[in-house]
C-alpha cells in the first residue's frame, strides 16, 4: 500500500531509481519479520516509516554516501522555477533546507510529505500512522519555527 511513497522518497534520497528499491526492499523484509511485534505496536504506519528511513540511511552509507534529500532538492526547485536568478533562489532554498533540517524529526517529515512529495494531510496521517489534527498541529508548529529560523538566517547574513 505505502511502496511506491516509500520508493519515491527514498528515491529523492539516495538519487538512484534502483538504490530506493533496494533500500524499501530491504525495509520490507526487516518489516516482514517483525511482522507479529508490529501488529501489536500502538503506530504500526509510523514504524514502517521509521523502518524505511533507516533502511534508506544505511544504504547511503553503505555506498560512502550520505542522503542527501535537501542539496537535490535545491536544484530541483530551481529547475522548476525557472527563475531569473538561479543563485538567489539556490540561497534562498539552502536557508529553507537547512532551517528544515533543524526542525524535529516529526516536523521534518510533515513538511517534507506535504512539501516535497505534494501529500494531503489525509495522505500524511496515513503514511506516518497519526491523526489528521496531528499533521495538522505538527505542520502548524513546523511553519512558525521555519519562520523564525529563516528570519534569523537571513537577518544574520544581512549584517
Amino acid at each position: 500500500m505505502h511502496r511506491p511513497g516509500y520508493v519515491r522518497e527514498a528515491e529523492r534520497w539516495l538519487r538512484s531509481r534502483a538504490d530506493a528499491e533496494d533500500a524499501v526492499d530491504d525495509a520490507f523484509v526487516q518489516l516482514a519479520e517483525e511482522w507479529p511485534h508490529i501488529l501489536r505496536a500502538e503506530n504500526p504506519a509510523a514504524y514502517a516509516w521509521r523502518v524505511v528511513k533507516h533502511r534508506v540511511i544505511d544504504h547511503a552509507r553503505a555506498r560512502g554516501r550520505r542522503a542527501t534529500l535537501m542539496d537535490t532538492a535545491v536544484f530541483e526547485t530551481v529547475t522548476l522555477t525557472g527563475a531569473e536568478d538561479a543563485f538567489e533562489v539556490i540561497e534562498q532554498n539552502l536557508r529553507l533546507f537547512h532551517a528544515i533540517e533543524a526542525l524535529p524529526e516529526r516536523q521534518r517529515d510533515i513538511v517534507r510529505l506535504r512539501y516535497c512529495e505534494g501529500y494531503t494531510i489525509a495522505e500524511v496521517a496515513d503514511h506516518l500512522g497519526i491523526s489528521e489534527a496531528g499533521v495538522r498541529s505538527h505542520e502548524r508548529y513546523a511553519r512558525r519555527r521555519l519562520r523564525e529560523i529563516y528570519t534569523t538566517s537571513a537577518e544574520e547574513e544581512r549584517s
